[in-house]
This record gives structure tokens, C-alpha cells and sequence, in this order.
């Protein structure tokens, strides 16, 4: 095989759709005619000459003595040279073609591989690989720019300025064949703070990894601790990988001494970042001193869809009418066997126009685990009561239907996937909503009529819920000793009762999913840990703390483990808290104030 030839088809093969047909192309139906690859007539191996000259921002060339005109400017930008792609291959005698099934074109030399490019693409396709260039190649109202230097670099074509004129010298055929480019790895590197630390001292890692095309796409770190509880020699390595696919590792290693700053137990407290969990005695939290529980409720109704949870047939899976502030807990897992879509209507059973206005919403999904998606939702339904990202309006005329949570219909979930949305709505009239699966190639609206009402059949309840907005305000001072608040339990915060809208059968809200908690405690005092607590098992979801969206994940033992929510600086604070029961995960839970040890230096 030619190196030099394939190599040099490699950068000639920049070209998209719009370069597809070159002037020396019969027409525009011998490069996308019937066959599904075609090629131009070209001049290949006539002894073309070894010198060209370009002229700076100027169209002209010349060769043998001949003058030419290229489609474009040999223009700069950015540092980098760029010269029009089809009036190069003219000039060069390479065989060129076009593929209309995948817009590639393709370039071949003699004996040598085919190769594939795509306009806007830094990186050529030979031999099934990926090579990369040293500049993109651009369109110019059609007409593909290449970096003038790519060429010279890759194929040892000697590059001459004199005056305002380029000389390219073409390496002689007997002139040994370059390799291509060697792609080179990354370097790993990092540093710490220091080289010798007390037990329970934290380590500051400084990560100094780079690359040449700063593609790193991966880094492992092996014994990366934030602090170290046993005294001795310890070892931290840190491997990064690039987009290439290789990689370099990176060795250091600290002292422990026998002098010991902190505890684990007062590590953890203090240094673990917010929203990651620590280590703690599950049994230890009974002993806790409880906080007097006493809630008073605000009028929001909630509708929860999420019976049946799995789905296998078309239907209507929960309708109610409401009126008012309202909460949506909708969660359901497509098992129809192949791609559906879920909806959510809205209609006016009023007699009189009424609005439909949508003031936080979270939507999560699809999804194969359905943890993740509870988590998701809650996560984005906070994060739009923050910034108000979700508000929309709508208005209905009496007897008017509409779908509403757009973002969920939009999408088409995969069967055996799961959505979950959170949010929350106020309407000005009596709208009866209805959400319901199709399959993805039916007709929504079409197909509602004929749609059956599915039975749960699972003990994952449905139904309308009454005052779902539970509201803990705390006047006393909080932080000073361990406490915690424990929620969704049904001893102290008893599950709600509510009513199946399509069976009109009596529902209790087992866990309250969707049920919104804000607690406010109005002086917590400084230097206090706030954490969450799962007593149920795993536990993913999010909670929001001031105006902060805090994440939530526990997996395993979770009752051993507690996750940061927040901390008091030096001064008492008020603190308020929202959260609601995430969908796919497991309850009870609780809230946990703890004193902060002392900060030692």
C-alpha cells in the first residue's frame, strides 16, 4: 500500500454534500445517480508536477507554467491557513467520489484506501479507524477549506514562503513513506497540599492532568481518601484516559503520622461535602431527642398516578376532577411491549373559561431504574420553584381539552422504561385531568374515547388526596444536642386518606408520595449538621434547603449511613426545608441536627 497516497486521500476526503460535485464531474447524476457510490473522472498518475504555488488571500495557483483559479482565497484564520479542498484535488489527480447514503465523500490514490470524511469533522475515516487532523475543515458557501499546515505536516510537503506566494514541494515517489500522526497519550499528574498529615487531617489533591488535544475523557483515582485514620505510608495513584483511548497513571505517596487531628466520626461531620453520605450507627439514632412534630396543612389537592405501576395494556391509568392548587405525583413503567408514550389531559368541565396555570414541574425519564427518575424529578421540580423555568399558562374554553405536561408526552419511552413527574398546579374552574399510555404510533386525542380505565391490580396505591401541603414551623432552638424530625412513618406523620377518582373507592396515600413538606425552623443554632437519614432501605432522592437543591442517594444499608444537607456557620440561623417522598424509593425517613465538633487547626 501507498502510506503517502492514503494519508494524502485522508485530508482530501474533508468534504461534505455541497462538495459532492466537482467541476471535473461529468454531472451532478454521475456522482448521486442510481449507484449508491459513484466517482469523478480524474487525471490520476499523468505526472502531474511536484511544485505549486499559492498566492495569500488570492484565488490564483499556478503549475507546469500554467495559471489556475481556485474556488476560494487561500485565506487566515485564527493562525491557520486554509485552502479550497476541490481545487487542491484538481490539481493533485486524486480519484474522487461521493457516498449519498451516509454524505461522505470519499477519496482514493491508486492502490490505496478508500477514505471518508464529513465537512465540520475533525477526524477522517480509513479502514473502518478514526485519524484526527490538526484544524477542521470548514464550508464556504459549499466550497470545503483545509488547513493549509495539515497537509504540509502529513505528508512531508516542504512549505516555502517568498513574498506573498506559497510554494508546496511535493516529496519525489522514491522518498521514504511517512507513518501518520502519532497520537499521543495524556500525562497524568497531581499534587497534595502537603507530604506529611495527622490522622484525620484533610488532603487537598490538586489534579494537574493534561493533553495535548485536552481530550481527557476519564480519570480513576485509586486510594484517593480525604484524610487518612491509620498511621504509615499510603499510596495514591490517578490514571486519566483520553478520547483515544490511552492513558497514563500517575503514583504519589504521603506520610500518616501517629499524631491524630481528628476522629473519623469528627472527619466526617465536618468535612463531608454536601450531598455525599458518612458512616453512622443506624440503631444510635433512636436515641436521638425527638422534635414535637405538629403540622398544619395547606389546601393543595393531590392527584398521584402511579397504579398500576407497571403497564401493560393502552388505557387510562388515573382521572379526577379538581379545582384550585393541586400537586401531580405521576409515575408509571411502559410494559406494553414496545414504545409508548404517556399524556396528560386537561378539561374544562366548567361552564365558564378557566385557566390552567403550572408553576413547578420535574420531569424525569425514561428511565430503567426507577429510583432514578424519582430522583431526577423531585431534583428538577425544586429547582424550578428556584427559578420559575416551568411556569406556563393555559386557558379552556368550557368543554375544551388540552394536553398539558408537555415535556412528558414529548418523550417516547422504550418499554420497560420509567417516567416520573413532580409539580405542582392551581386552575380557576373544575378541570377533570386525565393521564393515560398509547402506544407511540397511536393518535392521542384519537384514541382517548375509546380508552379503557385500567385496574391497579398492584398495592402501589392511586387516588385525590386532600391538604397535601405539610407545613412544620419550629420556633425553638435547634442543634444544640442530637435530634431528629422523622417523617412518612405513620406514627408521628400519618399517611393520608384519600379517594380513588376512577373506582370511587376510600385510598390511603401509603409512604404520602407527593406529598410536598415544608419545614421551617426559624433558629437552628451554629455550628449544626443537618442530615438525612433513610429508615427504609435505598433512598433516592433530592430535598431543597433554602435556595439550594440538595441531591439524595442511598444505596445499601442506608440506615448505617446519613447524607449532608446543610451547616451552620457561627451564627444561629433560620433554616427552611422542602422535600417530598421521591417515587421509586423507600420509606420512612428522617431529619437529623447535630453539634458540629470544634474546628482544630
Amino acid at each position: 500500500m501507498n502510506i503517502k497516497k492514503t494519508m494524502l486521500a485522508a485530508i482530501l476526503a474533508a468534504s461534505q454534500a455541497a462538495w459532492a460535485v466537482p467541476a471535473y464531474a461529468e454531472s451532478a447524476e454521475s456522482i448521486l445517480g442510481d449507484k449508491e457510490v459513484q466517482y469523478s473522472d480524474s487525471n490520476f498518475d499523468t505526472g502531474i508536477s511536484k511544485q505549486l504555488v499559492l498566492y495569500l488571500n488570492s484565488r490564483k495557483m499556478e503549475q507546469d507554467g500554467a495559471e489556475y483559479t481556485a474556488l476560494r482565497d487561500m485565506t487566515v484564520k485564527q493562525g491557520v491557513t486554509y485552502v479550497s479542498l476541490r481545487s487542491l484535488a484538481e490539481r493533485l489527480g486524486y480519484k474522487v467520489g461521493y457516498d449519498a447514503s451516509t454524505y461522505e465523500a470519499l477519496v482514493s490514490a491508486g492502490d490505496a484506501s478508500e477514505v471518508r470524511f464529513k465537512a465540520n469533522r475533525d477526524t477522517y475515516v480509513m479502514d473502518g479507524s478514526s485519524y484526527p487532523l490538526n484544524g477542521t475543515p470548514y464550508m464556504d458557501e459549499g466550497v470545503l477549506m483545509l488547513p493549509l499546515r495539515s497537509l504540509a505536516a502529513a505528508f512531508d510537503i516542504t512549505v516555502v514562503l517568498e513574498g506573498d506566494k506559497v510554494v508546496l514541494q511535493l516529496p519525489a515517489k522514491d522518498v521514504q513513506e511517512p507513518e501518520p500522526e502519532p497520537k499521543l497519550p495524556p500525562t497524568a499528574y497531581f499534587t497534595t497540599d502537603k507530604h506529611k498529615y495527622r490522622m484525620g487531617e484533610p488532603i487537598r489533591y490538586d489534579d494537574m492532568s493534561t493533553d495535548d488535544e485536552e481530550a481527557i475523557v476519564e480519570r480513576k483515582w485509586d486510594n484517593q481518601q480525604p484524610a487518612f485514620f491509620e498511621p504509615g505510608i499510603v499510596e495514591i495513584s490517578l490514571q486519566v484516559t483520553n478520547k483515544h483511548g490511552l492513558s497514563s497513571t500517575y503514583k504519589q505517596q504521603i506520610e500518616i503520622t501517629a499524631e491524630q487531628l481528628y476522629s473519623k466520626e469528627e472527619f466526617d461531620r465536618l468535612y463531608t461535602p454536601v450531598g455525599s453520605n458518612f458512616d453512622i450507627a443506624g440503631s444510635s439514632v433512636l436515641s436521638f431527642a425527638a422534635l414535637p412534630y405538629a403540622y398544619r396543612t395547606e389546601p393543595y389537592t393531590l392527584f398521584r398516578s402511579s397504579g398500576p405501576e407497571t403497564v401493560s395494556h393502552e388505557g387510562i391509568l388515573y382521572q379526577d376532577t379538581m379545582e384550585g392548587p393541586a400537586l401531580f405525583m405521576i409515575h408509571h413503567k411502559n410494559k406494553l411491549g414496545e414504545k409508548a408514550k404517556f399524556y396528560v389531559v386537561a378539561e374544562n368541565k366548567g361552564e365558564s373559561p378557566a385557566s390552567v396555570d403550572i408553576g413547578g414541574l420535574g420531569f424525569a425519564g425514561p428511565s430503567s431504574h426507577p429510583e432514578v427518575a424519582g430522583r431526577s424529578a423531585a431534583a428538577r421540580y425544586f429547582e424550578s420553584m428556584i427559578n420559575g423555568s416551568a411556569s406556563k399558562n393555559t386557558t379552556l374554553l368550557p368543554g375544551e381539552k388540552k394536553l398539558i405536561f408537555t415535556e412528558m408526552s414529548a418523550v417516547t419511552v422504550p418499554s420497560g422504561d420509567v417516567v416520573t413527574l413532580n409539580a405542582d398546579v392551581t386552575s380557576s374552574g373544575p378541570i377533570q385531568y386525565t393521564v393515560f399510555i398509547v402506544k407511540a404510533k397511536n393518535d392521542p386525542m384519537e384514541l382517548l374515547p375509546a380508552l379503557p380505565y385500567l385496574d391497579p391490580k398492584e398495592s402501589i396505591i392511586r387516588g385525590t388526596f386532600k391538604d397535601s401541603v405539610r407545613v412544620f414551623e419550629y420556633n425553638e432552638l435547634v442543634g444544640t444536642r442530637p435530634e431528629r424530625l422523622p417523617l412518612t412513618d405513620n406514627t408521628t406523620d400519618p399517611f393520608q386518606k384519600g379517594i380513588d377518582g376512577i373506582q370511587f373507592t376510600e385510598a390511603t396515600n401509603s409512604g404520602n408520595y407527593g406529598v410536598l413538606y415544608y419545614i421551617v425552623l426559624n433558629r437552628v443554632a451554629p455550628n449544626t449538621l443537618i442530615t438525612f437519614n433513610p429508615r427504609g432501605g435505598l433512598y433516592s432522592g433530592a430535598a431543597r434547603v433554602n435556595n439550594e437543591v440538595v441531591h439524595i442517594k442511598h444505596i445499601g444499608s442506608t440506615q448505617d449511613s446519613t447524607s449532608v444537607l446543610y451547616r451552620t456557620g457561627s451564627q444561629e440561623e433560620k433554616v427552611e426545608l422542602w422535600i417530598t417522598p421521591a417515587a421509586g424509593s423507600n420509606l420512612p425517613f428522617t431529619f437529623l441536627f447535630m453539634p458540629l465538633p470544634e474546628v482544630k487547626k
